[in-house]
């Protein structure tokens, strides 16, 4: 399979701006902005990696990550927020994140970790 990162954002604008810099980087991405629409698609079997926002309108990243854990799918997941601490960070690693990005963040932060997550894979 080849690998495809989900970003998951309910700022579409913020979602497409990570896509297309990881598209620019050469790998394979799209968005989703909600957690049932991500659902979707990482039930649909494309996505090897999910890059998710915690606060969104229809749930939090926290919820989708617990629904891909909970359906048995063993795809990496990495946390970002805006309004993260030390305390978010914990709770995204025990809630079995792959990582957790505090935002803003540089580009080549999320490149570098997308492409450890993938090489974990």
């Amino acid at each position: 399979m080849t690998p495809c990162t989900l970003i998951v954002d309910d700022d579409a604008t913020h979602a497409q701006m990570l896509v297309e810099g990881l598209q620019e980087a050469g790998w394979d991405a799209s968005a989703a902005t909600s957690v049932n629409e991500a659902l979707r698609c990482v039930d649909a079997g494309r996505h090897t990696l999910v890059v998710t926002d915690i606060q969104m309108d229809d749930g939090d990243g926290f919820d989708l990550l617990r629904a891909i854990r909970t359906n048995g799918q063993p795809v990496p997941v990495i946390l970002m927020s805006s309004f993260g601490t030390g305390a978010t960070l914990q709770e995204a690693l025990a809630a079995g994140a792959y990582a957790f990005l505090l935002k803003p963040f540089a580009l080549n932060h999320l490149l570098d970790l997308v492409a450890r997550a993938h090489a974990s894979i």
